[in-house]
């Protein structure tokens, strides 16, 4: 009983092991010193990293926007003092928005996370009155190397497992919480496809908080632990003899 007990404490601090690498979050810090002006080339990329103790997640972003939802091109993604903005060439140039094409980015992480929250700074575009932060996000069903460029991401539809609304009554500078069920390396957030309150949306993102799901080797070590345990118990199962 001793040995069963040690190797199920084994198999309990794999468990263990899991749930403490689950529970991990890591914060990145989109702001940067572009000009608020500023429209680059489109199909640019940033590269983030974010510790956790001596862990780290990395993630490649890059700015995208469509019409209609199915073709999608390439846009600039700005690091502004705001935070990441998207650069379609259209009037407003800094922002996440719909406004004549629906802005989104792609985040690509090196290992698979889930989105925990994020920081949505409201930005008017001239003309149009105040804008909403309300978001559109989802995560793709087959995992994409985060060294991998991404063609033509097909957002909304057959590329994603999912797709989730935040949507806000009141806009805050305020981290809000952006959690689902749904898990990968791969997300898009973009600005709120439907617009369903009659506001248009425009914002940067300042920061994002992730949780990162635990590595294939962590996995590993709860299965030994849990085979370590049935190899003990049917060892002693076998030992066992019975006098008639």
């Amino acid at each position: 009983m001793k040995a069963i007990a040690k190797y199920a404490s084994l198999a309990a601090l794999a468990i263990a092991s899991v749930s403490s690498a689950n529970a991990a979050v890591y914060t990145f810090d989109f702001n940067g010193t572009d000009h608020s002006g500023t429209v680059g080339a489109p199909g640019n990329e940033r590269i983030s990293t974010a510790t956790n103790g001596s862990t780290s997640v990395s993630v490649r972003v890059t700015a995208w926007s469509t019409v209609d939802s199915i073709t999608n091109d390439p846009a600039y993604l700005g690091a502004f003092p705001g935070g990441y903005g998207v650069g379609d060439g259209k009037g407003d140039g800094h922002t996440v928005d719909n406004v004549d094409l629906v802005d989104f980015i792609v985040l690509q992480f090196d290992r698979a996370v889930t989105l925990s929250t994020a920081t949505f700074n409201a930005f008017s575009i001239s003309g149009l009155g105040a804008a909403d932060t309300d978001a559109t996000i989802g995560a793709y069903k087959t995992p994409i190397s985060w060294t991998t460029a991404i063609a033509d991401p097909n957002v909304f539809y057959s590329g994603t497992q999912g797709v989730y609304n935040s949507d806000v009554a009141v806009n805050s500078p305020l981290p809000r919480d952006i959690s689902s069920a749904l898990y990968g390396n791969t997300w898009i957030i973009a600005s709120a496809l439907p617009d369903t309150d009659g506001q248009y949306d425009s914002f940067k993102i300042s920061q994002l908080s992730i949780s990162a799901v635990p590595e294939p080797t962590t996995w590993a070590m709860m299965i030994l632990g849990f085979g370590v345990v049935g190899a003990s118990m049917r060892r002693k199962a076998a030992k066992v003899s019975y006098a008639f």
